[in-house]
């Protein structure tokens, strides 16, 4: 997985690099600054999808991790030594260099259109190349070494084959441990709100023809998600569950402040 993320993120340096080129003789014609922005626009989405990979992996090997650890029966110490990348540099270059290519096109077009000062577009665009440069000197390394914690653990420790009581005993008991499935939909209905508010920031100031595009429909399904997302995660928190009265009169209530401040932007 390290030398596939290593690829990914020369492809992007790559692109990157590319986009700088057309950048500087972006102002001599229309169609130079139209071709610029189009190549900034991959840019940037080939930026944050590269840095999706590390969030991806290292999400589904501490799941592995966990349930290796205990259909095998070994000790928490394995958990403990997975978990150790996130007092890494890495852990922090992974959320800043995948949210700077974004920035970086979001600020080209409000430059474009005189909304900041031209700075802000260069500026952030040489962080996103620092901040994938960093990464590409951080992350693969901690990639390797979760991958040789994985080996370690696979070689030294074995499960129940399946088919067999001990397996059907570890499904059972992992059924009774997943988190409840109106929690995690919560989690889901939460993020799809954000990402649809994102999503119209990204059109409203990062792309040229889409500039116009009302806010009010994103606004109100991302109020909606939110409220829904909200009260669910409340009512069916598996730790400390709220009472339907108390989960939906917050949820209610979030909703509400939410809707003001969206229905003031949209207008």
């Amino acid at each position: 997985m390290a030398t596939i993320y290593r690829s990914l993120l020369l492809s992007a340096l790559l692109v990157f690099g590319y986009t700088v080129t057309t950048g500087l003789s972006a102002g001599q014609h229309p169609e130079a600054l139209t071709w610029h922005l189009r190549v900034g626009l991959v840019a940037s989405l080939l930026g944050v999808l590269v840095q999706s990979v590390p969030f991806a992996y290292f999400l589904g090997t501490g799941f592995w991790v966990k349930a290796f650890v205990k259909a095998s029966g070994a000790d928490e110490s394995w958990s403990v030594r997975h978990a150790e990348w996130m007092k890494g540099t890495g852990y922090k270059l992974m959320y800043i260099a995948a949210a700077l290519p974004a920035a970086a096109a979001i600020t080209g077009g409000l430059v474009e259109t005189g909304r900041v000062a031209s700075f802000w577009h260069p500026s952030l665009v040489t962080l996103s190349i620092l901040g994938l440069i960093g990464a590409w000197l951080t992350i693969p390394p901690m990639m390797i070494r979760n991958s040789a914690l994985m080996d370690e653990l696979a070689e030294t420790h074995s499960v129940a084959k399946p088919d067999t009581p001990e397996m059907d005993a570890l499904v059972e008991d992992a059924e009774r441990e997943a988190l409840p499935a109106l929690f995690q939909l919560s989690r889901l209905l939460m993020y799809a709100g954000f990402n649809l508010l994102a999503l119209w920031l990204y059109l409203r100031f990062g792309t040229e023809g889409y500039r116009e595009v009302p806010f009010l429909p994103f606004g109100l399904a991302f109020v909606t998600t939110l409220t829904l997302g909200v009260g669910l995660n409340a009512r069916h928190d598996p730790d400390a569950p709220s009472t339907i009265r108390t989960a939906w009169l917050r949820a209610g209530a979030i909703g509400a402040v939410t809707l003001v401040a969206v229905l003031w932007l949209g207008t």
